[in-house]
């Protein structure tokens, strides 16, 4: 090869160099979603409300939004009467504050903002205001709209308002989609070798030694019941292979802006889930287990629960170690419900939670009050369950209503019946003296 034609094939190469690029970034432009647009997904249903025997093969019809201000037939799903619209998306929130929502509609809608229901007016109506107040922290806030249209002409109508008393629309560059969420987990595992080792279910001569008991003995559920319900557990719990297994059950699904979206009616009584509790209460102790989750799947770890007729789940008795498939659940795109989370209250940082599928490794530690959440030998939060800081966080809560919320005494050990396939193994306890 001379050096003109040398000179001429690279000029050639930059040329198609160039090419490529304009082309790429013309493909990119193209399929650049809007700014300020936001993924809903409508669902050809002939009732108001998602029924147990929906087809897989029912009409889904998927499309972006720019707000919540939908008013025309041809914001929704054509001239369809009956409908279920799930939207999902982000509201870009300046000042941490509370804030007063207007939502006008028609048919039932529930309005959510950070998976706390602002509005729930499921009643079929024909157009009717809704007020609330709910506090938000800055930063992006996941809004949820779950609306069923009945027969009515489709109308939903949102503003806000600092004080409540001015309100306005929100602006459509306030609202994004959830595409570009992602919780990155750990890559590699933070327990050592001699402890992966280690046999399931049993306790070393050292943690005899030291104090530690077993709370599941890898074929039994003994030791366990369901919430409320001393001596009886239901029958999606069980102790399988060495571990201690929650079923699931199967639901309607789909996706919204890749997150999967779970429906339809549950009777946990009549099918054998609900929560289940330690037989036992504690106060003082070193909890430490292992958790797998499935995908999409949520669960939670409570240690401070009281049982009491007046509540049915444990939630409502005790904080939560937030136990998620980051990428997949819904939940995961939430600040304060990620997996290590003190679930809606403080983050667990870092991340410290491994890839859907792997086994985490879990220590939770409540002494006089105070509290830590480690995963995975990672220590990401701590709390006292008797400072002002604690009052303060609740009372901006949803459960700033729940009295006997996070009893400072003893409590029950509970795990949750959230729907998903869960598994638990090598649940051991040490108590504090």
């Amino acid at each position: 090869m001379n050096k003109l034609t040398g000179i001429i094939l690279n000029v050639l190469v930059m040329i198609m160099m160039i090419s490529c690029n304009q082309s790429t970034k013309k493909s990119e432009q193209i399929i650049k979603e809007p700014k300020g647009s936001f993924e809903a997904v409508f669902i050809g249903v002939n009732d108001t409300i998602i029924p147990d025997d929906i087809s897989s093969e029912v009409e889904i019809d998927r499309r972006l939004l720019r707000n919540l201000n939908l008013t025309k037939d041809s914001d929704f799903i054509g001239e369809k009467r009956n409908f279920y619209m799930h939207a999902m998306g982000s509201i870009a929130i300046e000042d941490a504050q509370f804030y007063h929502f207007k939502v006008t509609s028609s048919g039932g809608i529930k309005f959510k903002i950070n998976n706390k229901d602002v509005v729930a007016n499921t009643k079929i109506h024909r157009k009717e205001t809704n007020f609330a107040k709910a506090y938000v922290d800055s930063g992006s806030a996941i809004f949820e709209v779950e609306y069923f249209s009945g027969t009515h002409k489709p109308h939903i109508f949102l503003e806000w308002s600092r004080d409540g008393e001015n309100f306005e629309t929100l602006p459509d560059e306030l609202f994004s989609n959830l595409d570009a969420f992602e919780v990155q987990a750990m890559e590699t595992s933070e327990i050592s070798s001699e402890e992966s080792l280690q046999s399931d279910n049993i306790l070393t001569d050292e943690e005899k030694k030291n104090g530690w008991k077993l709370l599941f003995d890898g074929n039994t559920t003994n030791g366990w019941h369901t919430f409320n319900k001393p001596g009886t557990i239901g029958r999606k719990w069980k102790a399988k292979d060495g571990m201690l297994v929650f079923e699931g059950r199967k639901r309607f699904e789909f996706y919204v802006a890749g997150r999967k979206i779970e429906l339809g009616t549950t009777n946990k009584i009549l099918d054998g889930g609900e929560d289940i509790v330690t037989d036992d209460a504690y106060e003082n102790f070193e909890l430490t287990l292992e958790w797998k989750i499935s995908e999409a799947g949520n669960n939670g770890i409570f240690y401070t629960v009281q049982e009491n007729e007046k509540y049915d789940e444990c939630w409502k008795t005790s904080p939560e170690m937030q136990v998620l498939d980051n990428n997949r659940h819904k939940d995961g795109l939430i600040y304060k419900h990620r997996s290590g989370d003190l679930y809606d209250l403080m983050a667990f940082k870092p991340i410290g939670v491994k890839p859907q599928g792997e086994w985490n490794k879990v220590r939770i530690i409540k002494n006089k009050g105070k509290v830590e959440h480690w995963l995975n030998n990672i220590k990401g939060v701590s709390f006292d369950l008797n400072s002002e800081e604690w009052k303060e966080m609740i009372s901006k809560s949803k459960f700033a209503h729940l009295k006997d919320f996070a009893n400072p005494g003893p409590g029950k050990i509970g795990f949750q019946d959230h729907d998903n396939l869960v598994s638990f193994k090598n649940i051991k306890i040490k108590i504090i003296e």
